[in-house]
């Protein structure tokens, strides 16, 4: 994501198992597992990315990511910056 001078912005990196492409498509939908199995791995509500997008879009912000399956996710927000 670039950020202009107006705008902060914050990143969370990991190196864990990545989102795919497709996955990626429904990391914003809420109640919605990537893993739908009950036996899945990872626990969750799938509520947690869903409030980060509203709170973030709330303050006309904007929430994307980057992810490569197998090497990690990378999570920016920005937020723009106002003049008082």
């Amino acid at each position: 994501m670039n950020c202009n001078a107006n705008e902060i912005s914050v990143s969370v990196k990991d190196n864990g198992i990545g989102i795919s492409d497709l996955q990626q498509k429904e990391l914003f939908k809420p109640f919605k597992q990537l893993d739908p199995d009950t036996n899945r791995e990872y626990e969750g509500t799938g509520l947690g990315l869903v409030l980060v997008k509203k709170f973030v879009e709330i303050h006309d912000g904007r929430v994307c990511v980057k992810s490569v399956p197998g090497k990690g996710s990378t999570f920016t927000f920005a937020i723009p910056t106002r003049q008082r």
